[in-house]
């Protein structure tokens, strides 16, 4: 992680059923009457998790919560069907009254300051940091539309909340119910000026991302946030040559290449570990990147650099600057 003395020491005060597969759960200072520090909206907290292989690790949740609310914050987890053990290790191990240590929340999803209209498209529990997002919204008075899919309704996170608060801002979409959220004409349609934020599956993403630069929507326009960090069943295994450290490593396909560097031993930086912040991005000194992150710039990617919690290498070897 990103180096940082401080720690918040935080026990869960709460754990509610969401969806069968979502709970949220809210954390509160260990320390009775003590203030959380401010977050702003789409901030996240990286949650320590022991995962089934023994291994020490953590996972990012953005918080949900208005981000005003200083007693607690909420965070809401899906267990992953095929995910590396991190939600199912929260599932079976948290519950009212487990202590936690963690680094103070960070944001890598920050929200505009003029008051310029805003779009809000959720896919599944990329709808955490939306909430969040959209309380902030509503109480400077800035017009916002909420967009979210999902397979059902029954399946979806926080319908109650929503619908209690943002009544005529948000419009749902059911994929049993045949809903379908069509990207292309939602783009299409917002106003001239409307800033976008996006949190959902990658192909979700990829498609604003496609169909706005189809439409001309200048990239600034729009930020996104990709909520799972499983490894595609796709990849392959591959070799890191770590040129400073005079190491060589294998890959294996269900391992990211940020994990495999830390797994031998290297420190390097990371924070998100969904490939929007930048922090684990290294350069390459030989070999070609396949990149799946949202946030290096064209100019970085030509300059060789890859993050490594999310990207991958389009042949059978990398030869990194570590």
């Amino acid at each position: 992680m990103k180096p940082n003395t401080e720690t918040l020491l935080l026990h869960i005060s709460r754990v509610r059923q969401l969806t069968p597969r979502i709970r949220a759960y809210e954390l509160k200072p260990q320390t009775p009457g003590t203030n959380l520090p401010l977050v702003s909206a789409g901030s996240h907290i990286a949650i320590p998790v022991l995962l089934a292989d023994g291994k020490q690790d953590v996972r990012n949740y953005s918080i949900c919560s208005n981000p005003t609310q200083r007693d607690f914050y909420e965070i809401a987890v899906l267990l992953e069907e095929k995910g590396g053990g991190g939600s199912q290790f929260i599932f079976d191990n948290f519950q009212v009254g487990t202590q936690l240590e963690c680094e103070p929340p960070t944001n890598n999803f920050q929200l505009h300051a003029d008051a310029s209209p805003a779009v809000l498209i959720a896919g599944g529990i990329g709808i955490t940091p939306i909430m969040a997002i959209a309380h902030t919204l509503a109480a400077r008075g800035r017009r916002f539309n909420i967009h979210y899919a999902g397979r059902s309704k029954s399946s979806m996170a926080f319908i109650e909340e929503l619908e209690l608060l943002f009544p005529r801002n948000i419009t749902y979409y059911a994929a049993d119910q045949e809903q379908r959220l069509d990207i292309m004409h939602l783009l299409a349609d917002a106003p001239s000026n409307a800033l976008f934020y996006a949190c959902g599956p990658q192909k979700m993403l990829a498609d604003i991302e496609t169909s706005a630069r189809m439409l001309g929507i200048a990239k600034d326009r729009i930020q996104i946030e990709l909520f799972t960090t499983e490894v595609s069943n796709k990849n392959t295994a591959l070799v890191l040559e770590l040129a400073y450290a005079n190491k060589f490593i294998k890959v294996d396909p269900d391992q990211s290449l940020l994990n495999a560097v830390r797994d031998a031993g290297i420190d390097t930086n990371f924070d998100c570990c969904v490939g929007d912040c930048g922090t684990c991005a290294v350069k390459i000194l030989q070999g070609e990147a396949e990149h799946r992150d949202h946030v290096l710039s064209e100019e970085q990617k030509a300059q060789g650099y890859i993050c490594l919690c999310v990207s991958r290498a389009k042949g059978d070897k990398l030869v990194l600057a570590l």
